[in-house]
């Protein structure tokens, strides 16, 4: 394992913070890195016994550097053996005591134990340690990269934006990246309320510019525009001097984007047309912006069974970017075709899981809905499900993509049952929640005793903590009051977005009080410009298709952003109809907002909603 070195002690990198926190200690060298451990083996050994010579302050730095070059060549063990032989720490001058704390800290890494690095870096001296000396400014950015490794975004800013306006220029560092990656993490709502409660101008200097960029990333020209002004206003900020990669790297995204999109739909099918729309919405609202618009040609793949000819036709007509196909069909088409001459965002998954370069995937999978609704069931504390699905081929994958994926989670599964168009949901509630194992041990005790006046009350099964609910508004309308009805109405139910069909019909929807559902911001949360157009000028659609919709939109805002993804330069884009990120296999995934409907209005849920 390589550690990233800068003179006289360690700087981690991100990455290899990542790797330090999850790998085990390195293995013994093989004899063919005999020669490149050698002078270093000699180096330490000889920092040693100079060490060992003399006594004080020099001997203290002596051991001081050579457990630097033992964390550096990751010997945690002897690195902690030479530690414990320098007495009285507390008693050394102050640079020595925080170099002292560094390295214990990283020793901890080596071996693994993330929570006593924290505990070393968080005790009562390092949070007043001396920043005027480089240990003390590594010790705060080794934290702050440690609270990012823990999610814990926001103690990692607090301690990173400590360091940033006095860090070295002559340091090699990742500082900047690691505190944009913090920032990245935070919604918008959240940075204004920490610029608001903070003093530190290099702090809310750092929240400004991770503002402007997210109020802004539905279009890299006005990111550039909002960035170039926040410089004039913060040009005394360390990110106008030093501005992290993703910013730097932000220009040559947008002058190499592509020119000439072809975008392959079938459009006279209602599905493709509800993509179109949102395409076309927002390449017009680009439009508005800047005349520097990519060229769209549009081509009807409606009836076709095969994809080749059309897609090459886009290209031989200069298309630098595809997007489409919708078909499942003809998306595996073109990915076992192999390498394609330009990128590609197919809006539709393949069945193979193999990466096919300038192959991208984007489009509504049932899989990242269940995802986040098993997160949300977990979180709570749930852990044993009841499913209850339609009795329908098309949902059979998705009732066991939930039930493989709660067990892999570590849940159990303890009833499940499936109802079909012609249900009687009484029947199919009562045998979810075994209330006819009740009723049947009732009519067993009434045989035996002579009284005929006995009550009964029946009692459904205990161990459900939750039910997971496939239906669309109709069928759910029905099920949640006669769950509510046979005595399983504080049984929580979570559900997919079919449960919502985007409209606010209050009195229809208090059927559905209580059940936690995720679906896209476009769905639960609309605002903007872009948002106020469609719904004046576009004709109204059902659920489904307004969720196409807010596809079309990100597939035409993720043009310019593919290569971002693809080389790291973007964790995560706020789209529509989700948090967006991208997986080694160049397939977008969804992160969705949570709702729970409360008195027939679905609202944002957290697991504090009461």
């Amino acid at each position: 394992m390589r550690l990233i070195k800068t003179k006289p002690l360690l700087c981690f990198s991100w990455v290899t913070l990542v790797s330090l926190v999850s790998c085990n200690t390195a293995p013994p060298p093989s004899e063919d890195m005999q020669s490149q451990i050698e002078p270093t083996t000699a180096l330490i050994d000889d920092l040693l016994r100079k060490a060992d010579l003399n006594s004080g302050r020099l001997a203290v730095d002596l051991r001081l550097q050579a457990i630097a070059e033992l964390v550096d060549a990751g010997f945690p063990k002897r690195a902690e053996t030479e530690m414990n032989k320098i007495e009285n720490l507390e008693g050394l001058l102050n640079e020595s005591q925080l170099r002292a704390t560094l390295l214990k800290a990283k020793i901890a890494l080596l071996n693994n134990q993330t929570e006593l690095a924290l505990t070393i870096l968080t005790d009562s001296f390092a949070g007043s340690m001396n920043t005027e000396a480089l240990a003390g400014l590594e010790i705060l950015l080794l934290l702050g990269q440690l609270y990012l490794t823990e999610n814990k975004p926001e103690l990692a800013i607090e301690n990173l934006a400590k360091i940033t306006e006095l860090w070295p220029p002559n340091v090699t560092t990742t500082l900047y990246e690691d505190i944009w990656s913090a920032l990245s993490l935070i919604n918008e709502k959240r940075l204004s309320e920490i610029a608001r409660d903070t003093a530190s101008y290099e702090l809310r200097g750092w929240i400004e510019l991770a503002r402007i960029s997210k109020i802004n990333q539905n279009s890299i020209r006005s990111q550039l525009d909002s960035i170039t002004q926040w410089r004039r206003i913060w040009a005394q900020h360390s990110a106008a001097r030093r501005p992290p990669k993703t910013l730097t790297k932000l220009q040559e995204t947008w002058s190499n984007r592509p020119k000439h999109i072809a975008l392959i739909l079938p459009i006279r099918q209602p599905t493709g047309n509800a993509i179109q729309e949102g395409f076309l919405s927002a390449y017009y609202q680009e439009l508005n912006i800047s005349r520097e618009v990519p060229q769209i040609s549009v081509y009807d793949s409606t009836e076709i069974d095969e994809i080749h000819d059309v897609y090459n036709q886009a290209v031989d007509h200069g298309a630098d970017l595809v997007i489409g196909p919708l078909n499942k069909d003809l998306v595996n088409q073109l990915q076992e075709s192999g390498k394609l001459p330009v990128n590609t965002l197919a809006l539709n998954y393949t069945d193979k899981e193999s990466v096919s370069e300038n192959f991208f995937q984007f489009g509504l999978a049932p899989e990242d809905e269940i995802l986040e609704i098993i997160n949300l069931a977990w979180k709570a504390g749930h852990r044993n499900a009841a499913i209850l699905t339609p009795d329908e081929l098309d949902y059979k994958k998705i009732e066991r993509f939930f039930l493989q994926s709660w067990i892999n989670k570590g849940g159990k599964v303890v009833s499940s049952e499936n109802f079909n168009s012609t249900s009687d949901y009484s029947q199919v509630v009562r045998n979810l929640i075994a209330i006819g194992s009740s009723e049947s041990r009732a009519e067993k005790l009434l045989n035996l005793l002579p009284r005929r006046d006995m009550e009964f009350t029946p009692r459904r099964r205990n161990d459900i903590d939750f039910i997971f609910l496939l239906a669309n508004p109709r069928q759910g309308r029905q099920i949640n009051p006669t769950l509510a009805f046979y005595f399983a109405d504080d049984i929580p139910v979570y559900s997919m977005p079919s449960i919502y069909d985007g409209d606010d019909n209050q009195l229809e929807n208090r059927d559905l009080n209580g059940i936690v559902f995720a679906d896209a911001p476009w769905i639960l949360s609309p605002k903007g410009e872009l948002h106020n157009s469609i719904k004046e000028n576009l004709p109204k659609k059902p659920g489904p298709l307004k969720r196409l919709r807010a596809m079309g939109i990100d597939s035409f805002r993720l043009y310019a952003r593919l290569k971002q993804f693809y080389d790291g330069d973007t964790v995560s884009i706020e789209g529509a109809t989700g948090l967006l990120t991208i997986s080694e296999n160049q397939v977008i995934h969804r992160e969705l907002e949570a709702a729970e409907f409360i008195d027939g209005i679905a609202i944002p849920y957290s697991l504090e909603s009461p």
